[in-house]
C-alpha cells in the first residue's frame, strides 16, 4: 500500500523554521576549507618549474572548485523561517531577506540542469526582484506547499499549480481544494 505524503501545515503553528542540518554544513565548510587549504599548501610546495603542466594546473583546478564550493556553502539559502508578518530567507553570510506574504507574486519550479524554484516579490524598497534556489532544500515541496497555502494570490506555473492542487487535496479534502480559485 502506497504512503500518502505527511506535509506539515504552518499556517497555525507559526514561526515554523527549515534549515539545512547544521552538522551538514559545518562538514561541507570544514572539508571544503582543508580543500582549499591542501591545494594552496600543493601550489606552494610541489609546483616548480620543472614540474609537469598537469601537476602545475591540477592544484588550480582543485583550488576553484574548492573555493567555489565553499562560497556556495556559505552564501546560499541556510534556512526558511515562516512567520505571521512574512517569509524569512536567511543565510550564513549574507543577510537575511523578509518577504512579506502580500508581497510575493509569482513561485515557479523549473527544470534546467536541476530543478530550481524561483520566488519572485517586490523586496521593501519597492523594486521587484526574484530569488532563485535548487529545489534540493530540505522539504521544499512542504515549503512551497505552505508558501502556496500562505499566499493564495501567488502567480504558479502549470506543472507546480498541478503539484499544489494534489497536495491541497491529499492535506484538506476535495472540498477546500474545490472553494479555492
Amino acid at each position: 500500500m502506497r504512503a500518502t505524503p505527511q506535509l506539515r501545515v504552518v499556517r497555525d503553528s507559526m514561526p515554523v523554521r527549515y534549515r539545512v542540518h547544521p552538522y551538514k554544513r559545518i562538514f561541507g565548510i570544514a572539508l571544503n576549507t582543508v580543500v582549499v587549504i591542501a591545494a594552496l599548501n600543493l601550489m606552494f610546495t610541489r609546483v616548480n618549474l620543472d614540474s609537469s603542466n598537469f601537476i602545475k594546473i591540477a592544484p588550480l583546478v582543485i583550488l576553484y572548485i574548492g573555493i567555489d564550493s565553499l562560497m556556495r556553502h556559505l552564501t546560499g539559502l541556510n534556512e526558511v523561517i515562516f512567520t505571521p508578518e512574512c517569509l524569512w530567507l536567511r543565510f550564513v553570510l549574507k543577510k537575511g531577506i523578509p518577504i512579506p506574504w502580500e508581497s510575493i507574486k509569482s513561485m515557479q519550479l523549473q527544470k534546467r540542469i536541476t530543478y530550481y524554484v524561483y520566488i519572485g516579490y517586490i523586496d521593501l524598497k519597492g523594486k521587484q526582484q526574484v530569488y532563485k534556489t535548487t529545489a534540493s532544500f530540505p522539504k521544499m515541496i512542504e515549503i512551497m506547499f505552505n508558501i502556496a497555502d500562505l499566499a493564495p494570490h501567488v502567480v504558479m506555473n502549470d506543472e507546480l499549480k498541478k503539484m499544489i492542487d494534489i497536495l491541497r487535496e491529499i492535506t484538506f479534502g476535495k472540498q477546500e481544494t474545490n472553494n479555492e480559485v
